[in-house]
C-alpha cells in the first residue's frame, strides 16, 4: 500500500495539477466563445473566478495579506497579466482552432526564460538550455507545418502577442510571490483584471443562446482553468525559477490537442503529433535541468531581515535547561534538517506562546509572544494535542504560521509544528522550517519523537515562569 501511495504521490504534485487543469482552457474556451463575445468572455471569466476564490477566503477565514507596497505592483501586473492577457487569448481564438491556440500561446516559455535569464539573473544546466531549444523545435514543427485544422492565420499574431505578455507577466509576478501567498495574488489579479476589462465589454451575453455545453464549458473555465490551474501555477512558481516553472506549459498542448479531437473534432495532422512528442521530450529534458534562481545567500538573507515585530518579555532560563534545548534542536537538524527552528512555551493564562529556543535570536527573538493563533490552531494543538506538517509555501499562509514575510524574505517555504505534551496537557510547540518541499510525513514523526523528550524540559520551565509570577 505504501510503495502504491509512493508510486503514484506524482499526481498531487502542483506541476502536475497545473498541467491537468490547464489543458481544457482552450477547448472550454472555444465553447464558450461560439454564442459569448471575446471582450464579454474576459470580465466574465475572471470576476466569477474571484467570486469563488472570495467565497472559499471567507468561509476559510483566511486574511488577506497584500501590503500597501505592493499594491500598485499587484494592480499592474493583474491589468496586464490577466486583463490584456485574457482580452488577446479571447480575440485570437476566435478563429485560430484549439490545439494551434495552446501551442503557439505555450511559447512564452522561451520569453520567459530569456527575460528571466536577463531580468532576474536566473541561470539553467546546459540540458535545460537543450530542453527548451527542442521543446521550441517541436513547437515551430506544429505551428508551421501543421496544415488544416490546426493551420495559421493572422490571429495566431495575437496569441503570439499573448504569449509575450505571459511570459512578462511571469517575471514580473515571481518577486511578489515570495510576499503575497500564491491563491491570494490569483484572487486579487482575477478581481483587478476582471474589473478592468469591463469598460471594452459589449454586455451582450446572448443567453438565450447558451446551450448546457455553453454552461458546462463555461464553470470548466471557471472552477478548473481559473481558480484550480492559477493557484497550482503560482504554487509552483513560488517554489522554483520562471524557467523551470514556465517551461512546464509545454506539456500542456500535447492533453489540449487530444481534447479538442475528442470534444470539438479538430483532428491533429501527423506533424502536429510529431511536433508535439518532440515537445514533450523537451519537457522531459527541462524537468531533469537545474534551474537555479538568482537570490542572496542565506547568510545575506538573515543580516538583510530585520527583527520580527512582536512583544518580547524577559526569561530565566537555567544553563542546564538551554543545554537540553540546544541538543534536541541540533538532533532535529541533524535527523531531517531545519533552517529555522524554534521551541515555545504555552502560557494557559495568557492563553500565547512564548519562545524558549530559536536558531535565529537576532530574527526571532527569545522571549517572543505568539498570541493571535486563532482559534483552529487552539482546537488542533491544544485540545486535539495533533501535530502537523506543512510542505510548500501555500500551506504555510494559516494563522499556525506568523510573520509571513518574514518566511518570505528567509525563503522558508516548509514547516513542522510538533506538540510538545505531558500525560495530556499541552506543554509548547517545537517548530522546524525549511526550504520547499524539504519535509514528508516520515519527518514528522522523527519531529514528534524529539518533542516527546522536550517535555521534562518544558514542564520545568513553565513551573518556573508560574513561581516567579506568584
Amino acid at each position: 500500500m505504501g510503495a502504491t501511495s509512493a508510486r503514484f504521490a506524482w499526481v498531487k504534485r502542483p506541476d502536475v495539477l497545473m498541467v491537468m487543469t490547464s489543458a481544457p482552457t482552450y477547448v472550454a474556451t472555444s465553447e464558450v466563445l461560439k454564442v459569448v463575445s471575446p471582450l464579454d468572455l474576459t470580465p466574465l471569466r475572471f470576476l466569477l473566478a474571484a467570486a469563488v476564490i472570495g467565497a472559499w477566503f471567507a468561509v476559510r477565514k483566511r486574511k488577506l495579506l497584500l501590503r500597501k507596497p505592493d499594491l500598485l505592483k499587484v494592480a499592474a501586473i493583474s491589468i496586464v497579466g490577466y486583463g490584456a492577457y485574457g482580452t488577446l487569448l479571447n480575440l485570437g481564438q476566435t478563429t485560430v482552432p484549439a490545439g494551434t491556440v495552446s501551442l503557439l500561446l505555450n511559447t512564452s516559455p522561451v520569453f520567459a526564460f530569456v527575460l528571466g535569464y536577463l531580468v532576474l539573473g536566473e541561470r539553467t544546466s546546459p540540458r535545460g538550455i537543450l530542453g527548451m531549444g527542442v521543446a521550441t523545435v517541436g513547437v515551430v514543427i506544429v505551428t508551421v507545418f501543421g496544415p488544416g485544422e490546426l493551420g495559421f492565420d493572422w490571429n495566431s499574431v495575437v496569441i503570439l502577442a499573448a504569449a509575450l505578455i505571459l511570459a512578462a507577466f511571469l517575471i514580473c509576478q515571481q518577486p511578489i510571490l515570495a510576499r503575497v501567498p500564491p491563491v491570494e495574488l490569483v484572487f486579487w489579479g482575477c478581481l483587478i483584471g476582471g474589473i478592468a476589462t469591463l469598460p471594452t465589454a459589449k454586455y451582450d451575453l446572448q443567453l438565450e443562446q447558451w446551450s448546457r455545453q455553453t454552461v458546462v464549458a463555461l464553470l470548466f473555465l471557471v472552477l478548473c482553468s481559473t481558480v484550480l490551474a492559477y493557484s497550482f501555477w503560482n504554487i509552483t512558481l513560488s517554489g522554483t525559477s520562471v524557467a523551470e516553472g514556465g517551461s512546464l506549459l509545454f506539456a500542456v498542448p500535447i492533453f489540449s490537442m487530444g481534447l479538442g479531437w475528442l470534444l470539438l473534432g479538430q483532428a491533429p495532422t501527423p506533424a502536429s503529433v510529431l511536433g508535439g512528442c518532440i515537445a514533450l521530450g523537451g519537457v522531459m529534458l527541462l524537468g531533469r535541468a537545474q534551474n537555479v534562481p538568482h537570490h542572496p545567500d542565506k547568510e545575506e538573507e538573515v543580516m538583510t531581515t530585520p527583527p520580527v515585530t512582536e512583544d518580547v518579555i524577559t526569561l530565566s532560563i537555567k544553563q542546564i535547561q538551554a543545554d537540553a534545548l540546544q541538543d534536541a534542536v541540533l538532533h532535529a537538524a541533524n535527523q531531517i534538517g531545519a533552517r529555522l527552528a524554534t521551541i515555545s512555551l504555552w502560557r494557559p493564562s495568557h492563553s500565547d506562546l512564548v519562545r524558549v529556543y530559536s536558531t535565529l535570536p537576532d530574527i526571532y527573538r527569545i522571549g517572543g509572544i505568539s498570541a493571535g493563533l486563532g482559534s483552529d490552531w487552539t482546537q488542533q494543538c491544544v485540545v486535539r494535542l495533533e501535530s502537523f506538517i506543512a510542505v510548500s509555501p501555500a500551506e504555510l499562509q494559516t494563522e499556525a504560521f506568523e510573520h509571513h514575510e518574514t518566511l518570505a524574505a528567509l525563503r522558508l517555504g516548509a514547516g513542522i509544528n510538533a506538540v510538545i505534551q505531558l500525560d495530556g496537557r499541552f506543554l509548547g510547540c517545537l517548530n522546524l522550517m525549511d526550504s520547499p518541499g524539504s519535509y514528508v510525513d516520515d519527518d514528522l514523526k522523527i519531529a514528534q519523537t524529539i518533542a516527546d523528550g522536550l517535555a521534562p524540559v518544558l514542564d520545568s520551565i513553565s513551573s518556573q515562569m508560574g513561581s516567579v509570577t506568584s
